[in-house]
Parts: structure tokens; C-alpha cells; sequence
């Protein structure tokens, strides 16, 4: 009898092992989207006021909801909701020119620069 509360015991320590780690996952996602929901309705209140935010908030989820369903069902819709077929996507490779830097590139030489003028006497 001993042995089956040996594996019962294993079974809900491995059990509690995956609900940790699911829920790690799971609050990680919620926490994270919260952030970048209180962020956008920050900037629609900056953009558009506190009283006008909400409906222009509602109404780009709802345009932006109706994208996000049609992408689940790999449909595209045109104006008036006419579904047209999926076509070849024509990839256009631009390469990159003498002096050309991108962003991070160029926040880091500037961060390095930063810190060699500081500890110059």
C-alpha cells in the first residue's frame, strides 16, 4: 500500500511541476499583453483625449479584430468584403549601400562613443 502513496505522490509532483510551469508561461503572456494594452491606450489619449480615446480605441480593435479573424481563416477580404484568392507574394531584395546603418546599429556606436568620452580625463 505504501507504493501507491509513493505514486501519488510522484504523480502530483510532476503534475504541480507542469501547472508551475504553465502558469509561469500564462502569467508571463497576460502580463505582457496588459503592457502593451495600457501602452496603446496611453497614446490614444494622447492623441485623441481622454474622451474620445475609447471609441477610437473600440473602433480600430474592431478593424483590427476583423483582420486578425480573416488572417485565422487565410482569407483576404477587398473593400466590400469580397474574398479574393491568395497570390504570390513578389519579394523585392534591396541590397545595402555604402553607409547605410540601421537604428541599433547606430545607438550602440553612439552608447560606445559615450562611455570612451566619459572616462577620457
Amino acid at each position: 500500500m505504501e507504493i501507491l502513496a509513493w505514486l501519488w505522490w510522484a504523480l502530483l509532483w510532476v503534475l504541480s511541476l507542469w501547472w508551475s510551469l504553465i502558469w509561469f508561461l500564462i502569467s508571463g503572456w497576460v502580463s505582457t499583453f496588459l503592457q502593451v494594452l495600457i501602452v496603446v491606450a496611453v497614446i490614444y489619449v494622447l492623441k485623441f483625449g481622454w474622451r474620445r480615446a475609447p471609441f477610437e480605441m473600440l473602433r480600430h480593435a474592431r478593424t483590427s479584430g476583423r483582420m486578425f479573424w480573416n488572417w485565422l481563416r487565410a482569407k483576404e477580404t477587398m473593400g466590400g468584403g469580397r474574398e479574393v484568392g491568395v497570390k504570390e507574394v513578389v519579394r523585392l531584395v534591396r541590397t545595402k549601400e555604402f553607409g547605410d546603418i540601421n537604428v541599433s546599429t547606430l545607438m550602440s556606436l553612439l552608447m560606445i562613443g559615450g562611455v570612451i568620452w566619459l572616462s577620457v580625463p
